[in-house]
């Protein structure tokens, strides 16, 4: 696997939208107009006003936007979190020193060819859908995704096409935690989905989980004393 040394650059606010309520997708350039060479699943870290610095996954595959001299990343806005509200209202044009790429939640080449089961809760889907968007669609694949309500389902069309051209290789699955009545798809948590999906892939998949640290735990568990998954076989990263 290629390694990328992290370097230090000034990276120029693009365009920023909301996703989801609180989520908003900001897509930073790089000033000249140079790829960013990342590996999907990497993050990066900016160095904001008052001293404050934040890591960030990178939400898109390396060399997808604009050729790659752009990267997007999503933001969750804190209570009482400087640093998210700050990006929340930070403009177009605006530039952010920034340290990176950073990380080692990638897919390596040993795993390139295998079977894989994304499991992401909220902006934690953003490594995963870089990692997805680094595949082809028709590659065995699925992800599960948990949010609480269907409003929180960020780029559910985006999962939904991909779907319908892979020709059923990739199988979009939402679960919602607060599922309202009109719902007609899974609910619950998304480890209580596990047993299911795994059942109906190859034993050879590869999971790969991000999320807050409650849910990697559970999600670790279920897969190591439930379903006896390898922990080779089972990649995560926590956001919180």
């Amino acid at each position: 696997m290629r390694r990328i040394p992290a370097q230090r650059r000034a990276l120029r606010v693009h365009d920023a939208s909301l996703v989801a309520p609180g989520i908003r997708s900001i897509t930073l350039e790089t000033s000249d107009g140079a790829p960013y060479d990342h590996l999907a699943g990497q993050w990066i870290k900016l160095y904001l006003p008052g001293g404050i610095d934040r890591d960030y996954s990178i939400a898109s595959a390396p060399g997808t936007r604009a050729g790659g001299a752009r990267i997007e990343l999503l933001v969750t806005l804190v209570e009482g979190g400087p640093g998210s509200r700050w990006l929340h209202e930070v403009a177009v044009g605006t530039e952010i020193p920034s340290l990176g790429p950073s990380g080692l939640f990638v897919r390596e080449d040993a795993e390139l060819e295998a079977p894989a089961l994304f499991v992401g809760t909220g902006s934690g889907v953003a490594p995963l859908r870089a990692m997805l968007e680094a595949i082809p669609a028709a590659h065995p694949s699925t992800l599960l995704f948990g949010v609480r309500t269907p409003a929180d389902l960020m780029f559910a069309e985006q999962w939904r096409e991909r779907a319908r051209a892979s020709g059923g290789a990739f199988q979009f699955e939402p679960t919602l935690s607060r599922a309202t009545d009109e719902w007609a798809g899974r609910r619950g948590y998304v480890q209580t989905h596990l047993r299911e999906l795994l059942g109906a892939m190859p034993i050879t998949t590869h999971v790969y989980v991000c999320g807050l640290t409650k849910m990697i735990t559970e999600v670790r568990r279920t897969l190591k004393e439930d379903l006896g998954v390898d922990r080779r076989r089972v990649h995560s990263e926590r956001y919180d």
